[in-house]
């Protein structure tokens, strides 16, 4: 039932943009070529914008990596942190296990 709503909802979306395109190319056509042009010198203004050019080369990429590593750096010294812990937990465990194991069979071994 889910995917027929859903095949319905892309089918009526698609239907849609189909009939926008369909009323719209025709006035896009009658522009003169001009016009047309300024669409693209919108977007060429916005690659120029100031902002946006040190995000360009290779700084976006060195920062981003540079993240990453700290990112990693830190998650690896948390795991360390946790499996540290763990190895203690897990040695007292054993060191109780064992004595409180060999206390018992000492009793038992009295008691018969």
């Amino acid at each position: 039932m889910e995917q027929l709503i859903l095949l319905l909802i892309a089918l009526a979306s698609l239907g849609g943009i189909t009939f926008i395109l369909y009323r719209k190319i025709p006035s896009l056509l009658e522009l003169p070529p001009a016009e047309r042009n300024a669409v693209g010198a919108v977007g060429q203004r916005i690659k120029n914008i100031a902002r946006l050019q040190p995000i360009r080369g290779g700084k976006l990429l060195g920062a981003t990596l540079s993240k990453m590593r700290g990112i990693a750096s830190r998650t690896e010294v948390k795991t360390a942190d946790w499996l540290e812990k763990l190895r203690k937990q897990s040695e007292e465990r054993k060191e109780e296990f064992q004595a409180s194991y060999w206390e018992k069979l000492r009793g038992k071994s009295k008691k018969q």
